[in-house]
């Protein structure tokens, strides 16, 4: 028996990857527009970073010693620490944008990817990375492409070169933050996929069938719920796939099902940088000549993961709501020969366009321990499903697509087999058992009941359903000068309670909200009381009591009422002169920040307090629709010269 399963890891080992992919808005580089085509070239010449390539002989052979990793990008050994503070050139074009240009380049690579441990971009900057000759860019990447954790990946670049285009817009009150802290370079062509595409595009074996094949007529809805996964490491990366899954309670919390062994192709898994490529498929039953567009969502946590049954469960960042997915459902009746009559799965073979393959008869038990071989360990007798297909092969790339009965449910997901490629025949699949992973593992973090019956309700089996329309209240909070506040505390209360801080940018977001509840939203700050509190605050509040020199906006005058009293007077100068000598650690009635709607206007604002102020949150009445603009004005209390430092 070890001797036919000899070859299963095949099916867990991926051939090919690409790291491109996060959320793109498109358009081109400055540097390639015609207008600004003689500004460019009379420019300082492009700094070029260079780092050396390893020795290729030693490469493949540490390959084939360790082939369940199956890389075929590595790290470059030098230091990599790139960043517009240390390296490159900037410029300001003639309508006042400023643009950062550098390259990186490792001689004889087939491709590199890039690695960042720090990308923050504010609004309206923008981040491309193309090759010298133009053949190919990525971007733009913006602030809606940055992820919470400030990590960011590019690539696969085509080119032993890589120019990273970085624009700041003239208005922009704050600069970016970028660091390049790793680059991988391409030393198996096996990386780049077809023609030198970046993706894996067209390199999946021809007797694979599209899902848009008669076969696949009657999986429509199902397939919207199947993505392939790119999955980063820390020697490289690889691809699997998997499907979102429903919960018994019907949410749109963005479970997905694939299979443990995935993250074991490589060396510790960065989930940060995991990224799912939603609808990617022929428009028919035809190879496409070009590659499709896809729906992505980059990065995820590993919630749950059981090696016996090879299963591994993880939490996907939010679903934009315009992706239209599908949360397939599942059955885990216990186990018979009879149980799944048929059977279909859904998957990516070498992180190729979806494909779909079908089993006519029943699927079976298998009565005997598998041997995976090297990290892949051995599985337990009877805890997977034995499948031979009639239609469709797999090749890697496939691991972890779900396995689907005969009435469109999940019952397991794909371990290995054994496929050969040379003449397309499969002699056997292995699938671990769903009804198994539900309940074996001993705590939460090893089995599926937890996260997928929140409810407790306990069914057998349950139906998918298509994501549900969810709403998200988002806005951005700044000082009454104009300056973004970061790491501002915002609450969330009514129908959900949450917490979050504003990014760098000054802004937040509350996702997941269900329709037709009601909301609030306020933010608070009651730190370093006397940011931004000096003499000269006291001097200008003192004209302004004497009638000298008012302060001449409504936010001046509110921040000069330390103690809360709506009213400016001399007791405001004298707990305001506590702060500033250190004798009071905050002013009397009020946090050393107050903020207000960004709509508030005041009916004459030399007497902002007339009538009362308004309050400093934003209510949501049975709301119906997303909010973007759910902005709030920053002031902070005691600084009337506009000098408080806004992230303090």
């Amino acid at each position: 028996m070890d001797k036919f399963l000899r070859f299963l890891p095949v099916i867990g080992l991926l051939l090919t990857f690409n790291a491109a992919g996060q959320i793109s808005e498109g358009g081109l580089p400055p540097s390639f527009l015609i207008e600004n085509e003689d500004f460019f070239a009379a420019a300082e010449q492009l700094e070029t970073l260079k780092w050396s390539g390893l020795d290729l002989k030693q490469l493949l052979a540490e390959d084939a010693a360790n082939p369940e990793q199956s890389r075929f990008a590595v790290p470059v050994r030098e230091t990599v620490d790139v960043s517009p503070e240390k390296a490159g050139r900037w410029l300001s074009l003639p309508n006042g944008d400023r643009v950062w240009r550098c390259a990186v380049q490792v001689p004889e690579a087939l491709g590199l990817l890039l690695l960042f441990d720090r990308l923050v971009l504010p609004p309206g900057s923008r981040l491309f990375a193309y090759a010298p000759d133009r053949s190919f860019v990525a971007g733009a990447y913006s602030e809606k492409s940055c992820l919470p954790s400030g990590e960011f990946l590019i690539g696969v670049v085509p080119n032993h070169t890589v120019v990273l285009e970085l624009v700041v817009e003239a208005h922009s009150r704050q600069m970016p933050q970028l660091h390049l802290n790793r680059i991988d370079y391409v030393y198996d062509p096996a990386g780049l996929g077809a023609q030198d595409a970046p993706e894996s595009f067209g390199e999946s074996l021809g007797c694979n069938i599209n899902i848009n094949c008669p076969l696949g007529q009657n999986w429509q809805t199902e397939k919207r719920g199947v993505a392939r996964i790119l999955m980063i490491f820390s020697n490289g990366a690889g691809w699997c796939s998997g499907s979102l899954i429903a919960n018994t309670a019907g949410t749109a919390e963005p479970y997905f099902l694939t299979a443990h062994h995935c993250q074991l192709i490589g060396s510790n898994p960065n989930f940060n940088l995991w990224r799912f490529d939603f609808g990617y498929e022929a428009a028919d039953c035809l190879n496409p000549p070009t590659e499709p567009q896809r729906n992505s969502i980059l990065g995820c946590q590993r919630l749950a993961f059981r090696e016996e049954t090879d299963f591994m469960l993880l939490k996907l960042n939010p679903i934009p709501a315009g992706y239209n997915l599908y949360f397939n459902g599942w059955n885990r009746t216990p186990a018979t020969n009879n149980l799944v009559q048929n059977s279909t799965f859904i998957h990516h073979p070498s992180g190729d366009i979806q494909k779909i393959s079908h089993d006519n008869d029943p699927a079976t038990i298998f009565p005997q321990a598998i041997n995976w071989g090297g990290a892949f360990g051995t599985s337990p007798p009877n805890t997977h499903w034995l499948v031979i297909p009639d239609q469709g092969i797999y090749q890697p790339g496939s691991s972890g697509c779900v396995l689907f009965d005969q009435n469109k449910r999940i019952v397991g997901q794909l371990h290995g087999g054994n496929l050969d490629p040379n003449t397309c025949t499969v002699s056997g699949s292995w699938f671990g058992r769903f009804d198994l992973s539900w309940d074996q593992g001993s705590t939460p973090n090893a089995r599926l009941r937890e996260w997928l019956d929140p409810t407790g309700t306990n069914p057998l089996t349950q139906d998918g359903y298509a994501q549900p329309t969810l709403l998200t209240i988002s806005g951005a909070i700044r000082t009454h000068w104009g300056a973004p506040m970061p790491n501002v505390t915002v609450q969330l209360s009514g129908g959900s309670n949450a917490t979050t801080r504003t990014d760098a940018a000054g802004r937040y977001t509350f996702s997941n909200l269900t329709p037709g509840q009601s909301y609030v939203v306020q933010p608070w700050r009651d730190t370093n009381v006397v940011n931004g509190v000096t003499t000269a605050d006291l001097s200008m509040t003192n004209r302004h009591i004497l009638a000298v020199e008012a302060l001449n906006t409504p936010w001046k005058i509110i921040a000069a009422d330390v103690n809360g009293s709506n009213s400016v007077t001399t007791l405001d100068l004298l707990d305001a002169r506590r702060v500033i000598l250190g004798l009071a650690g905050e002013f009397p009635a009020v946090p050393s920040w107050r903020f207000f709607p960004a709509t508030t206007t005041f009916s004459d604002p030399a007497q902002p307090f007339l009538g009362g102020l308004p309050e400093g949150l934003l209510r949501f009445n049975n709301l119906q629709q997303s909010v973007i603009d759910a902005d709030f004005i920053g002031i902070k209390v005691g600084d009337v010269n506009n000098n408080a430092n806004p992230g303090g």
